[in-house]
């Protein structure tokens, strides 16, 4: 008796029992597979670059290294531009203390005139709190110390990972083949051409995305006076990637500069309006025009899986975890069998359209190749 001859609460067991496995080797080998998930969206991306340095008559190995050069190259010039206004930000930081001191100030007097607190209590509650939170709050820092250092560690294997990926694709081709019927080679070749044409709209688009929102963040910033106003419009771009709680982290930072660095309260309105009507335009105009709908996942799905995956693999987890869910939605529709769960993950309303949208997008991809 095979497993689809089972009663059914033992195909469910075995599911769930596959899943958990599937959780455990997740979180176990994560040093592991998230510079391999990474590596395998570079590769994606530049693969049309080697491709054209290939075309020139350079040899395929220096064409690939040259391409993984330029992306590393454009990446770390990103990163020393944003480190600089980082190490700008640490360098004033003594004139923010006093600010932050004075603020601190006005806010117990305040405390202490409007619910009768008088500023000792209110410093011996401060206190038990820092007390009790103490060990708590050591563990968390060292443990995401601890984390940090080992996933930069092994971030210098993904330009190995990229090159090899890369090279071996013909290999990796292959291989589908081998393991595939006869009649479904073509098919399942195809679904691996649309993973990589997502991949690479997904990652490019979210590119042009951070360049785009830093230009509006930094700007608007920098009309409303706003110290270190590069470093918080880059940071609110780049914390946009992570969905729904990067936007809020992203929004709160600048607000809280306002408040820290501004007599007034209608700059922190005003920083807070930036973010508003920047994210607004991200949403309706900028992202469906630079990265389109290649992953179109419903909103429902795109939550449970941030939080899911923020339990397996923390912070790399909320930023990688869109775009493996739009491949699995792309495998999902177009697998027979998984087509349901497609549906499910997305945003389509008929099932019935979307098979058929589907099918001929399959039918015009076999014509083109």
């Amino acid at each position: 008796m095979n497993v689809s001859e089972q009663p059914f609460y033992f195909q469910v067991t075995v599911k769930l029992l596959l899943a958990s496995l599937i959780i455990v080797f997740l979180v176990l080998a994560q040093n592991i597979l998230i510079p391999l998930t990474i590596a395998v969206f570079f590769t994606f991306l530049l693969m049309p670059v080697s491709r054209k340095l290939e075309q020139w008559r350079i040899p395929k190995a220096l064409a690939i290294f040259v391409s993984i050069i330029m992306a590393f190259a454009l990446v770390a010039v990103f990163l020393y531009l944003f480190v600089d206004q980082i190490f700008s930000f640490v360098n004033d930081w003594p004139v923010l203390e006093k600010m932050m001191d004075a603020k601190w100030e006005s806010l117990q007097q305040f405390i202490s005139e409007t619910f009768h607190v008088s500023r000792i209590e209110q410093k011996a509650w401060l206190t038990t709190k820092i007390k009790e939170n103490a060990s708590s709050g050591g563990i968390l820092v060292l443990g995401i110390f601890s984390a940090t250092t080992s996933f930069l560690a092994s971030l210098a294997l993904i330009p190995i990972y990229v090159f090899f990926l890369t090279l071996y694709q013909d290999k990796f081709k292959e291989f589908i083949r081998l393991v595939t019927k006869d009649d479904k080679n073509e098919h399942v070749l195809l679904i691996v051409k649309k993973v990589s044409v997502v991949s690479q709209k997904y990652v490019m688009g979210i590119f042009l995305d951070v360049i785009i929102l830093s230009i509006l963040n930094s700007t608007g910033f920098l009309i409303l006076g706003l110290p270190h106003a590069i470093l918080f419009g880059v940071l609110a771009s780049v914390l946009n990637i992570i969905p729904y709680i990067g936007v809020l982290i992203g929004s709160i930072l600048p607000i809280l500069m306002a408040l820290l660095t501004k007599d007034s309260m209608s700059y922190a309105i005003a920083a807070g309006a930036i973010c508003v009507v920047v994210q607004f335009l991200d949403n309706n105009f900028i992202t469906p025009y630079v990265v389109g709908s290649s992953v179109s996942i419903n909103p429902l799905t795109a939550t449970i899986v941030l939080i899911a995956s923020s339990l397996i693999w923390g912070i790399p987890g909320m930023i990688l975890c869109l775009p493996l869910t739009g491949m699995a939605k792309v495998i999902c529709d177009h697998v027979d069998s998984l087509r349901p769960y497609g549906f499910l993950l997305g945003e389509e309303v008929n099932f019935s359209a979307q098979k058929e949208a589907q099918d001929k997008f399959l039918k015009k991809l076999l014509k083109r190749s």
